[in-house]
């Protein structure tokens, strides 16, 4: 081998380790950008690094991992009423971060919760939500009926919904990480020191203040009466009053009905299936039908009751169905086909007729946060409408989980809890406020061929032949409620338009 060739080889060589040298520190780069890319992803994607970096949490309440981190870690978090919102919150908080401690206080007990406790419907949007938390689903629908007539979804009455997933955090919690106190509400608040003080007179310090106790909220009443801070609240009734009766099982009613009722005493009603046996009836009437005893003109007593509804649910009696609220969707299920009567509880019953009647409230908050005290509201506290389109928990459950994902973030000095409420009442409110416009629809299709009838349909018809029906979008849990609003902001402006007419500014009775 010559001289030239040796120098040929060396080159050959050189290039070679050269070529191996870069090709290792393109894998580098090329492996370090990849780990920024997955940190950055944990941390936004609504889960957060401490959800990955978490364990599960055993009974003791400890966790076997101590790297999870979090706006809330090793905090206390108070939630002011025990409903499905505020129990919700404290199980996808704390599969999350375990070293949060949650007190939940609730002025109700068991006992007086459960008298005609009227039943939700689990839909589509509403089970996405509890399916965040593994078995959470399963364990609050394990006493529930299916609703027939074509929607074949779980219906579940609040207090059995309530109870489950009460017993779900006791079962995977215990009072050191999860306390829930029955009995005992909220008296007063002090935001300045961030303490309550309870009916009990229990002083409770908290670095998270949660109002979740429903639409006659306190601690919305504190933060917007007490402390003059301008929560930007409009808040009417609808004028309509609703009741709920529990039945016992009924021998010519099917298990899963769901059929109407309809009387010229009152607007209407309907009977749904209730688990593990039995029925519900809702019953709604208007305002110039109520009288001040709480029930409808002229049906004071249990007999007069007994006999509206027999005659409510005979064949012969009955109006043909709206056409109209077929057609979109708004009434479900069929008419029977022979006549009905009901077997009652006598005293479920009388403690009906004695029942105030509610209201349909329509509540829209500029805001869901006081950052200076620490302090938000969830579900009803902060947003309310009716119930026609069976969105209130979903909606509900969908802005808390928009608040517990702001509040898993890590902290930082650009990332406080000041600004996780905040940014949680920003998407919050578009969403819940453009529910709450869309619950309007009601007014534009009451049933009947009337003026609204004749404005509304051919809105309604355009984006069914679209393809965009509103009720086929409401199922689709990939459709924002936002996105939903602006295909109908035709139709939901001459619904709002007669909305404005009927509603009643909110007086609180307290």
């Amino acid at each position: 081998v010559d001289s030239r060739s040796i120098v040929v080889i060396a080159i050959y060589y050189i290039q070679l380790k050269r070529k191996e040298y870069l090709y290792r520190q393109m894998a580098k780069k090329l492996l370090l950008l990849l780990l920024v890319v997955i940190s950055v992803s944990l941390r936004y994607d609504g889960t957060s690094l401490a959800m990955a970096m978490t364990t599960t949490v055993s009974k003791s309440g400890t966790s076997s991992s101590s790297t999870a981190a979090s706006i809330l870690s090793n905090k206390k978090v108070v939630v002011v009423g025990g409903g499905p919102v505020g129990l919700y919150f404290a199980a996808l908080l704390l599969q999350s971060d375990p070293s949060v401690k949650i007190e939940i206080l609730e002025k109700e007990t068991k006992s007086s919760s459960s008298k005609n406790a009227f039943g939700l419907g689990v839909g589509p949007r509403m089970k996405h939500r509890l399916q965040d938390v593994p078995g959470l689903y399963e364990k609050a629908i394990s006493v529930s009926s299916t609703v027939g007539g074509g929607l074949n979804i779980p219906l579940v009455s609040r207090f059995d919904l309530v109870e489950n997933m009460r017993n779900f955090l006791l079962e995977h919690y215990n009072d050191s990480c999860c306390r829930v106190t029955l009995g005992e509400g909220c008296a007063s608040a002090n935001f300045d020191t961030k303490t309550i003080t309870t009916d009990k007179g229990r002083e409770i310090q908290y670095d998270l203040l949660l109002g979740a106790d429903g639409v006659n909220s306190q601690i919305r009443r504190f933060l917007t009466t007490d402390n003059n801070n301008n929560m930007g609240e409009q808040h009417y009734t609808e004028n309509v009053y609703w009741k709920a009766l529990q039945l016992p099982k009924q021998t010519t009613i099917e298990k899963e009905s769901f059929l109407p009722i309809q009387h010229p005493s009152i607007t209407g009603g309907r009977v749904l299936p209730k688990a593990p046996e039995g029925h519900f009836v809702l019953l709604y009437w208007k305002g110039e039908q109520h009288d001040r005893d709480n029930n409808p003109i002229g049906i004071q007593t249990v007999d007069d009751w007994k006999r509206i509804l027999k005659e409510g649910m005979q064949e012969k009696k009955k109006k043909k169905a709206s056409f109209v609220r077929k057609f979109i969707g708004l009434d479900k299920g069929k008419d029977s086909s022979t006549d009905k009567e009901f077997v009652y509880d006598e005293e479920l019953l009388q403690d009906f007729v004695e029942s105030r009647s509610k209201h349909s409230h329509h509540l829209q908050l500029e805001r869901y946060d006081y950052p200076e005290g620490s302090v938000a509201l969830i579900g009803d506290s902060a947003h309310s409408f009716n119930s026609a389109l069976g969105q209130g928990c979903a909606t509900a459950l969908e802005c808390t989980h928009m608040l517990v994902e702001k509040c898993l973030l890590l902290p930082s000095e650009d990332t406080t809890l000041e600004d996780a409420l905040s940014k949680y009442s920003e998407l919050a409110t578009k969403e819940s406020h453009a529910m709450t416009d869309i619950s309007l629809v009601t007014y534009g299709i009451k049933g009947g061929f009337n003026l609204m009838t004749f404005k509304a349909m051919p809105l309604v018809l355009f984006n069914m032949l679209r393809g965009k029906s509103l009720i086929k979008r409401m199922m689709d849990i990939t459709v924002p409620y936002s996105t939903i609003a602006k295909e109908n902001r035709r139709l939901l402006k001459i619904c709002r338009k007669q909305f404005e007419k009927e509603r009643k500014p909110f007086v609180s009775k307290d």
